[in-house]
């Protein structure tokens, strides 16, 4: 058998385990990613659904093995977007947008850390409904990122021509593969860190 079929054997069977039992987000859910809170009582526009062609997009992408990959987050009227930018062979760069909920997070989270790309592939088997929530989203996959057991680079803030600062701060997934966050710093932001600082 070539290393294409069995690349793809590969992807076959994890994305029926991951289908059949969703034991890989299961066992990230319960490590960084359970989010409740961001479901609000809104009811979702039509216009607010992740976009399943780019799912399939980002599972192709990490079929090619990309270099890097950072994933960034923005809130949209209390729906959670996903921004995800990948580079090939330090030559090819592409971006990635769509609306994400926990379940398509966690799927990148599988990914980037540990390789599997079948989360991806499953994660289009099933519907996601999406609701729009009355806090910034954001802030709560930050809080439980920076609870995480992931190391945390904060950058030095980013500060507009207003002089509103932001937050920046970066997770590594794994080699050359992040997840990063600007938020505005207020007390919640400068609360939820130094909580995190004082209970390492």
């Amino acid at each position: 058998m070539n290393t294409i079929n069995q690349m793809n054997q590969l992807v076959e069977n994890e994305v029926k385990n991951t289908t059949n039992n969703n034991t890989n987000a299961e066992k990230m859910n319960n490590n960084i990613i359970d989010f409740p809170s961001v479901l609000g009582k809104k009811k979702v526009t039509n216009n607010a659904v992740v976009d399943q062609q780019v799912v399939n997009d980002l599972f192709n992408a990490f079929m090619s093995i990309p270099s890097s990959v950072e994933v960034k987050f923005k809130n949209d009227d209390g729906y959670l977007k996903m921004i995800v930018g990948m580079t090939h062979r330090e030559k090819f760069s592409h971006s990635y947008e769509t609306y994400a909920d926990a379940k398509l997070v966690e799927a990148m989270i599988d990914s980037m850390g540990e390789g599997k790309i079948g989360c991806l592939k499953g994660y289009n088997a099933n519907e996601h409904p999406l609701e729009a929530s009355e806090v910034d989203p954001r802030i709560d996959i930050f809080t439980q990122f920076i609870k995480s057991p992931l190391k945390c680079y904060f950058e030095n803030d980013f500060v507009t021509k207003d002089g509103d600062r932001y937050v920046c701060a970066t997770f590594n997934i794994s080699y050359r593969k992040q997840i990063k966050f600007c938020l505005k710093r207020t007390e919640e932001i400068e609360s939820i860190i130094n909580n995190a600082v004082n209970a390492a």
